[in-house]
């Protein structure tokens, strides 16, 4: 097996989950390779490590909390598909106003800018002004 191989199959080593014959491959290849023997190591301690840990006790009101999203979600689903459609295409079009206004403004700040220059340059030059560059 490559380095590559192992290394993906490293987790699944730790929480035995390979077949026999996938088992004694990966046992070979991590005592013939240095690096995937620390890798797996390193992995094997942190899994452990992670399993003494103790999960939190979820707080009293915990459910109180839960409740108004799982709610939310509940009446979000009730809604017909038919209306979920148009708010979500309602959505979709204000965004692509909202970018085609600035769009256009800033076409409009650059084409002032440039109509600027011909409108400003020729007065200059008509009144006997040198012209800046």
């Amino acid at each position: 097996m490559r380095c590559d191989e192992v290394q993906e199959r490293l987790s699944a080593l730790i929480d035995e989950q390979l077949s026999p014959q996938e088992y004694e491959q990966l046992q070979h290849h991590l005592h013939t390779c240095e690096a995937c023997f620390r890798e797996y190591q390193e992995l094997r301690r942190f899994v452990e490590f992670c399993r003494q840990l103790e999960a939190p006790e979820p707080k009293i009101d915990l459910w109180r909390e839960f409740q108004p999203m799982l709610a939310e979600i509940v009446a979000e689903q009730k809604i017909p598909f038919a209306q979920r459609l148009r708010r979500q295409w309602n959505r979709l079009v204000s965004q692509l106003c909202y970018g085609i206004i600035l769009f256009l403004q800033v076409v409009t700040y650059q084409l002032t800018i440039t109509l600027s220059r011909y409108i400003v340059e020729p007065e200059r030059a008509a009144y006997g002004r040198p012209a800046q560059g």
